[in-house]
């Protein structure tokens, strides 16, 4: 009862926690997944207060004077407008037709002003990074002239003075090397074991047997040493003679200061310009060196195959998900026909939980597709990519496929064939599922709540007790949660794909808003005390997965804007309240215009500038350099095995 009450005390505390102790818990991308729910929850209420307090009113009076319908939904929602007189029908189309204009206004505004507030968190962010991360490029595709150490600084050199760099390194191939380091590590982790034991064991184990048994881990130690050290002096020498087998076609230029560093940042440096391509690095612990060593061409090949596994993954889902809501669902549901009342709760969850439950494996496969097939540069990047791949196929699946079932390569086929048709496409089949939409929601706000209890990690944490680990060491092994499904990349998709949903179904069906409003307030307390408190602190990018959400939302506007022209034409003889609709992509092309245009990945140069001519003493983080690389790793027992990035 003491750990609940401490448990809720801390959600309600995450409102009253200043943004600097959230960033200083969660990093900035913990802090932009609160303000993404924050976001939501306040268009929710925003478009609610209108719609809802506006159209739902009309919607009941004119159903209930003309129609005859009595079901509280089809009275508050599109559905069975067709029974209204034309007047009265004129009347309702054109509310609706304003309405789209306020819905994309409205976000618009509020999207601006949130992505204002999150440029002042980016700037003290990026004034903060500490060095070499603060002065370095990321230098990509080099020419074969500047693939050494040497040549790639006096490449820069040359071009900003020498006195303007400190140093360049090359990301080499050290396959090998990292073979060797892992078995030295190994080895030295059963060393530290074999005297652990033999200092136990002394009283039964005769002296000489313990001796011999160290003595031969211990040899086998400085064997490896020695392999590692004659490995890491043949790759020095071979990026001196810029031997291409060793030297890989990336590497890092690290500046005496970050003026002359975003200065370097913005040039073409060849007519080529897919050689010398420069970028802000990646956290030094973050980098993936061996993604980083590959050539263009390996590069270019897996890009290729992700792009055909994605091909794959969406032929073969699609029609999965389609058959079992097709099929498999009305036989389960007939062996409860004598039972009507239990008929429709169960209708009401499965059709969503099976959605769930296919959606929610397909993190784990786009992962894996993310991590073994494409180059990556950083082992965030792989939730950045992530977030983009599953918010498209989450837009497939649970917005079309959902919709289209059984017909979804039929409904292609139109597409391509008639392209204008996507439409009335979209006003034929959306409206007709907006209840199931709002169990979606409504089993997302209980699967929040359920995220609370951290199944996962409590269940590894709990193996690992049974195993005989202390707390400390339990609750270290049982972290982090899993990144597949609850990575930062996966999480900002799910919820963008909710407030997607609240937007499209805003005007067919305005309940949905109650209910969202409802998800993004339980999502504010639930995700809050997860990144704040349960979790740990993951590696930061700066709120890229934030920038990306707004993209997303914007997205989600232009399918909205789309289904209301398609509504209207088709409810309506005239085509004047679709043509007032279509007129919102104005305001919605310059709405995302006017946030494109708000600069956020770099600081100002007068703010750099400024940094460079306050800051007294550079604190410095990590290094760029392989650390297989490193001269003292071979004379370092550690009990970690390196990561064989490299």
């Amino acid at each position: 009862m003491l750990a609940l009450r401490s448990g809720l005390a801390r959600m309600c505390h995450v409102h009253a926690m200043e943004d600097t102790e959230v960033v200083a818990r969660a990093g900035l991308d913990g802090l932009m997944l609160l303000e993404f729910m924050r976001l939501g929850r306040q268009l929710a209420l925003v478009w609610g207060i209108v719609i809802v307090g506006m159209l739902c009113p009309l919607h009941f009076y004119l159903h209930s004077q003309f129609s005859g319908q009595f079901e509280l939904l089809s009275m508050t929602s599109f559905n069975g407008l067709s029974g209204l007189p034309h007047q009265q029908l004129t009347l309702l189309l054109w509310s609706h037709a304003a309405t789209v204009w306020f819905v994309v206004l409205a976000a618009g505004r509020f999207v601006y002003q949130a992505q204002l507030r999150f440029l002042e968190h980016r700037f003290t962010w990026l004034k903060k990074i500490p060095a070499p991360r603060a002065t370095t490029l990321m230098v990509e595709n080099l020419p074969e002239d500047c693939r050494s150490d040497e040549a790639l600084r006096m490449y820069f050199a040359r071009l900003f003075s020498p006195e303007a760099i400190q140093k360049a390194y090359v990301v080499r191939r050290t396959d090998y090397l990292c073979k060797l380091v892992n078995d030295m590590e190994s080895a030295s982790y059963n060393l530290n074991l074999e005297e652990a034991r033999s200092a136990n064991s002394w009283r039964s184990c005769p002296p000489c047997t313990r001796e011999c048994k160290v003595e031969e881990f211990r040899r086998r130690v400085e064997d490896l040493q020695a392999a590692v050290v004659k490995e890491q002096q043949r790759i020095e020498e071979a990026v001196k003679r810029t031997d291409l087998n060793v030297c890989g076609c990336s590497g890092f230029v690290t500046f005496n200061s970050r003026r002359m560093c975003m200065l370097a940042l913005s040039p073409q440096y060849r007519a080529d310009a897919t050689q010398l391509v420069v970028a802000m690095p990646p956290d030094p612990e973050d980098v993936i060196y061996r993604d980083l060593a590959k050539d263009p061409q390996v590069q270019a090949g897996g890009n290729l195959t992700a792009a055909a596994l994605l091909l794959l993954i969406f032929v073969i889902w699609a029609p999965l998900i389609a058959t079992f809501l097709d099929r498999v669902e009305p036989v389960l549901l007939g062996t409860l026909k004598n039972q009507p009342e239990l008929q429709q709760l169960v209708q009401g969850v499965m059709s969503t939980g099976v959605l769930k439950v296919f959606m929610g494996f397909l993190p784990t496969v786009l992962m894996a597709i993310i991590n073994n097939v494409l180059t990556l540069k950083a082992g965030t990047w792989a939730q950045l990519k992530l977030q983009d791949w599953y918010f498209a196929f989450q837009v497939v699946f649970v917005l079309l496929v959902t919709t289209i079932v059984g017909t979804f390569l039929n409904v292609l086929e139109k597409m391509l064939a008639h392209p204008g048709e996507i439409i009335y496409l979209l006003a034929d089949a959306l409206p007709g599922f907006s209840n199931f939409y709002i169990n979606y929601i409504m089993l997302s706000c209980f699967l929040q709540v359920f995220d609370l209890l951290r199944t996962a990690p409590l269940a590894k944490y709990i193996f690992h007790r049974l195993r005989g680990a202390d707390p400390e060491e339990a609750r270290a092994q049982s972290e982090p949660e899993d990144q597949d499904s609850d990575g930062m990349g996966a999480r900002m998709a799910k919820v963008a794909i909710h407030l997607v949903v609240c937007v499209v179904f805003a005007s067919c069906c305005p309940v949905i808003l109650v209910v969202a409003w409802l998800y993004f307030a339980v999502g504010c307390f639930t995700f809050g005390y997860l990144v704040i408190f349960a979790e740990t602190k993951k590696p930061d990018m700066g709120g890229a997965f934030w920038v990306k959400g707004l993209r997303h939302l914007f997205l989600g506007l232009g399918i909205y804007v789309l289904l209301m022209v398609g509504l209207l034409s088709r409810a309506s003889l005239s085509r004047e309240p679709a043509v007032l609709a279509a007129g919102a992509l104005v305001p919605l092309g310059l709405g995302y215009l006017r946030f494109s245009l708000l600069s956020w990945e770099a600081l100002p140069f007068e703010a750099v500038a400024e940094v460079d001519l306050t800051e007294q003493r550079r604190h410095r983080i990590g290094e760029y350099r392989q650390p297989e690389c490193t001269k003292d790793r071979a004379f370092h027992h550690g009990h970690k095995k390196t990561d064989t990035a490299g």
